[in-house]
């Protein structure tokens, strides 16, 4: 015949609460950074291309994602700014990464000046680039509910 003994019952420590930050600065180099590959600030890709689109044209708006909320204020304040044509911009992407993305989610192209380009966001931290480099913007996706693909919204 065993007898149980009720003791007391220690509670379990709380694991410390993980504060995830991510609005420091990040610097990316040229060696960092290669080319087919890139650098996420919430819910932009930026895909470092081998160089400039044939069709890039100077861009007035320097904000990189459509909207007014401050989700969408990604702002490239440092380095030249481009719009070109989206199916140029796929096949460089494929070409560069060996994946296809669809047209509807390729925005704006950046190029460092004097090897430097600079993207704030008031959330996701600044993309501080450094050295030579032509860099485009994929927007990210998701499947909704009925499993159509939907661009996200920051």
């Amino acid at each position: 015949m065993t007898t149980t003994k009720n003791k007391a019952r220690r509670a379990k420590a709380t694991p410390p609460v993980e504060n995830i930050t991510n609005d420091a600065t990040r610097t990316v180099t040229d060696a960092m950074l290669g080319v087919g590959e890139c650098q996420a600030q919430g819910d932009l890709y930026i895909v470092r291309l081998p160089g400039l689109p044939a069709s890039a044209r100077p861009r007035r708006d320097r904000q990189l994602a459509d909207g007014n909320t401050q989700g969408s204020r990604h702002v490239c304040t440092v380095g030249d700014a481009y719009d070109a044509d989206a199916d140029e911009l796929v096949r460089m992407i494929r070409t560069a990464t060996r994946c296809g993305v669809g047209r509807q989610y390729v925005g704006p192209v950046i190029r460092t000046v004097e090897g430097k380009a600079y993207v704030e966001h008031p959330e996701h931290g600044d993309l501080d680039f450094r050295g030579d480099m032509v860099l485009a913007v994929v927007f990210q996706r998701a499947l909704d509910a009925e499993e159509r693909e939907a661009r996200v919204a920051d």
